[in-house]
C-alpha cells in the first residue's frame, strides 16, 4: 500500500450502481443484552439507519443533527477507505451486531459485516468491524460518529492550516509539523490555491484506523499508510508522524480533477509526497530491477514489486515528472484532463508524450532505465 489506502474492492457484481431496495437484516450476537430497553433501542436504532440509504445525500432522521451539519458525508467510517463507502456492498453482506457497551452517556455499537461460506464449510470471509456511536437527543437516542470519543484524550496542535491530532504518548514534532505545513503552503503556491484547515489524525501504529472506528478491516498490514477524505478535509495515517506529504497532495489536488486518472492522481502524490516511507526514484529503482528480469510483463498492469504501491504509483509518477519537466504545471494540468478509463490513459499518453498504444510498453520500460539510472 502506498502513503494512501486507497484500495477498489471488485466483487464482479452484476452492477456497479447499487440503489438500496431490499431490507437489511442485522443479527445481534447473543451475547448481547437486548433484554435492556436502552441496548434494544439502539440496535433498532443502528438496523433502521441502515436501511435509510445511507449513502444518500438528505437530512437523515437516524443521525445527529450536528454532524450531518458539520461533516458531508457524515458517517465518517461508513464512507473511508471503502469506493464508494461499505454501504455500498451492504447488498452482498450479512451484518451483525457484536457489542452494545456504554460509555458514560454514550452507547458504542461494534458491527460486523461478512459474507459466509457455504454451510459445509463453516467459514466466513471477514469484510469490517466498525464501531458507531448513539447518544440521546432531543428525547431519543440518535447515531454518531465514534472518532470524537475515541480522541477525546488526544493530543491537537495547529500548524499552520493544519491540526494535528494524535496519541497522548506520542511527543509531539513542532519541526516536521512546520516542515509539512510548508510543504503544503508550497505546493498550494504552485497550484495558485489558497490554504484550507485540514485535520490530520496519526499514530506510530495502527490506532488512528482504530480511532476512526475500524476494529477490522480488509488490510491490517503493518506498513506505513493512510486515507484521504477529500471533502470533509480530514487526513488519517497509521505507522506516521507529522510528515506526510502524498495525503495532502490529494487533499489539495483530486478535488480539482474528479474524473482524473489514478495514475496521475496517484503518480502525482508519489511524485510530489513519495510512497509507504519512499521517494518515486527509490520506486522506480525498485521495479526497474524486477521488470529487467520480466521481459514478458505489460508494465501498466504490473502490481508492482510491493503490493500496495502497483504501477499507478510509480508509472504514474514517472508520467508526471516527465509532464513537469517538458511543460510545467500546464502540462500536468493536461494529463489531469483525461478520464479515468484505460482508453483515457492511453489517449493521455498519445497525446502528451506522442507514444501510440502499441508502443506504450517499450516506452515506459526505456524511460524506467533512464530514470533508474539516475
Amino acid at each position: 500500500m502506498n502513503s494512501k489506502f486507497y484500495v477498489i474492492i471488485f466483487f464482479f457484481l452484476p452492477t456497479l450502481l447499487f440503489a438500496q431496495s431490499h431490507h437489511v437484516n442485522v443479527a445481534v450476537s447473543s451475547f448481547v443484552d437486548t433484554s435492556n430497553g436502552e441496548i434494544n433501542s439502539v440496535i433498532k436504532l443502528w438496523e433502521s439507519y441502515l436501511n435509510s440509504k445511507p449513502d444518500s445525500n438528505y437530512t437523515n432522521p437516524y443521525w445527529v443533527k450536528s454532524e450531518q451539519d458539520h461533516y458531508h458525508p457524515f458517517d465518517l467510517v461508513g464512507h473511508a477507505w471503502w469506493n464508494p463507502s461499505l454501504y455500498f456492498y451492504m447488498k452482498y453482506f450479512k451484518i451483525q451486531v457484536l457489542s452494545v457497551s456504554k460509555y458514560r452517556d454514550v452507547f458504542i455499537i461494534r458491527t460486523m459485516f461478512y459474507i459466509s461460506s457455504p454451510k459445509d464449510s463453516c467459514q466466513l470471509q471477514m469484510k469490517s468491524i466498525i464501531q458507531t456511536a448513539a447518544q440521546f437527543e432531543n428525547g431519543s437516542y440518535k447515531l454518531c460518529n465514534i472518532l470524537p470519543i475515541n480522541t477525546r484524550f488526544w493530543q491537537k496542535e495547529e500548524v499552520g492550516s493544519v491540526r494535528f491530532v494524535f496519541p497522548p504518548d506520542h511527543v509531539f514534532n513542532r519541526s516536521l509539523a512546520e516542515q509539512m505545513s510548508g510543504f503544503i503552503d508550497s505546493l498550494a503556491s504552485f497550484w495558485q490555491l489558497k490554504t484550507f484547515p485540514t485535520e490530520y489524525y496519526f499514530s506510530d501504529d495502527d490506532r488512528a484506523f482504530k480511532a476512526l472506528g475500524f476494529d477490522y478491516w480488509l488490510v491490517e498490514e503493518n506498513i506505513i499508510g493512510g486515507w484521504t477524505d477529500t471533502v470533509n478535509h480530514i487526513v488519517y495515517a497509521k505507522g506516521s508522524n507529522e510528515w506526510y506529504p502524498h495525503e495532502f497532495v490529494h487533499i489539495y489536488i483530486n478535488p480539482l480533477f474528479p474524473n482524473a486518472n489514478d495514475y496521475f492522481l496517484e503518480g502525482y502524490a508519489t511524485l510530489m509526497g513519495g510512497s509507504a516511507g519512499h521517494d518515486l526514484l527509490w520506486h522506480i529503482r525498485r521495479n526497474f530491477e524486477y521488470l529487467k528480469d520480466h521481459p514478458e510483463i505489460d508494465v501498466l498492469s504490473f502490481k508492482g514489486v510491493d503490493k500496495f504501491v502497483p504501477a499507478q504509483y510509480f508509472i504514474g509518477g514517472l508520467l508526471c515528472k516527465m509532464a513537469e519537466e517538458q511543460g510545467g504545471l500546464p502540462l500536468l494540468k493536461k494529463l489531469m484532463s483525461y478520464g479515468n478509463k484505460d482508453e483515457d490513459l492511453y489517449r493521455a499518453i498519445h497525446d502528451v508524450f506522442g507514444v501510440s498504444k502499441d508502443d506504450v510498453n517499450k516506452f515506459l520500460r526505456t524511460k524506467l532505465e533512464e530514470f533508474a539510472k539516475k
